[in-house]
């Protein structure tokens, strides 16, 4: 059985109708989503993402809600996994590396405020050809640069942890916002295949849309796709056009 699966930090459905546009068109059976927002974070007239993306593609849907602003639920910044109604869940796990909490303003000047917002992985585990096989997406903390801070290992070295006692093989991709020299990236390596390494990818960061100008023209590569090595992946490849948000996106084939 192959999956078709596709990755993307969605920067709060700044370009929402190009995303769902793009997907339709590709068919993918599983997507793995960052900067799922709604409300005040929602880049999309305030659209809450994850209802208009069901809406519209017609694909089944977990979201864990990073965090949203004090009373205000609605208002939400999260990690969001689509998949085919066609397709098994079997279970769901939602691993905190830094514990949920409201925030009651958001900052993105303020370093310290930037080290304290919360961060998590969601994790789903499909039954495919009679194989389980667990879908992994996650958002890493930024902040100030994409190098190691010793909260940035903290949280990885829990995403670690958890990747190596899964029972079966994974998939995991997430917007890590480190580049390939850190820590973080170097223990995740040590269990599967990094295939935007492999690939030689230098940047994921889109320069017609980042709104940090400095970073190019090089850019950074932070966006990561990883599978065990029991799984056979191929035609790895960087999504660079069309626009689809201030990240590109990654796209592999999966088969089990």
């Amino acid at each position: 059985m192959q999956i078709k699966f596709f990755h993307l930090n969605i920067e709060g459905g700044r370009k929402l109708d190009d995303v769902i546009a793009y997907v339709l068109e590709n068919d993918f059976d599983i997507i793995h989503l960052q900067e799922v927002a709604g409300g005040y974070f929602s880049k999309d007239q305030g659209i809450d993402n994850l209802i208009k993306l069901q809406e519209r593609l017609g694909y089944s849907a977990s979201l864990t809600k990073t965090w949203h602003i004090t009373n205000q639920p609605d208002s939400y910044f999260g990690n969001a996994t689509f998949f085919k109604p066609s397709l098994s869940k079997t279970d769901e796990k939602i691993i905190w590396l830094k514990p949920f909490r409201e925030v009651a303003r958001y900052n993105t000047e303020d370093s310290a405020f930037i080290k304290s917002l919360p961060r998590n992985a969601l994790a789903l585990k499909f039954l495919l050809d009679e194989k389980s096989v667990w879908f992994v997406n996650t958002h890493l903390s930024w902040g100030p640069n994409p190098k190691d801070e010793p909260y940035k290992v903290d949280q990885g070295r829990i995403l670690y942890n958890f990747l190596r006692e899964l029972d079966s093989p994974f998939l995991l991709s997430g917007d890590f916002n480190v580049t390939s020299e850190s820590r973080v990236v170097k223990m995740i390596d040590g269990l599967a295949v990094n295939h935007s390494v492999n690939a030689g990818l230098t940047n994921t960061l889109n320069p017609h849309l980042h709104r940090a100008k400095e970073l190019f023209p090089s850019g950074h590569a932070v966006d990561y796709i990883y599978t065990s090595p029991l799984l056979v992946a191929e035609n790895f490849m960087l999504v660079d056009s069309p626009d689809l948000s201030d990240h590109f996106g990654l796209r592999i084939d999966i088969t089990v």
